[in-house]
């Protein structure tokens, strides 16, 4: 099955890309794509991503077809064909003036 995946920030200068397509086996989940990405284009993926729990780390943010992973079934969300997942690292900074 083919994925599309979107990395903003951090991300993108980690992989060199934006946005890219990747092709995963059928039952592949959004932990099975996130070990695609380290063990094909940078190592360092995982560990950005992930705590030393394998957890997804604090403030980073992973949405599937635009929906938080936190709500559907965390990393063993499983994927389909053309799905968009989006990787959003931790953001800092800014000011809200009202």
């Amino acid at each position: 099955m083919r994925v599309r995946v979107k990395v903003f920030a951090m991300f993108r200068e980690l992989l060199g890309t934006d946005v890219f397509t990747v092709e995963l086996d059928d039952d592949s989940t959004v932990f099975d794509l996130i070990e695609w990405i380290s063990k094909n284009m940078n190592e360092k993926f995982r560990d950005e991503v992930l705590d030393e729990k394998g957890r997804v780390k604090k403030y980073v943010k992973i949405l599937v077809n635009g929906r938080n992973i936190e709500f559907l079934d965390g990393l063993k969300t499983r994927l389909k064909h053309d799905d968009v997942v989006t990787f959003f690292p931790p953001v800092a900074g800014g000011l809200m003036v009202y």
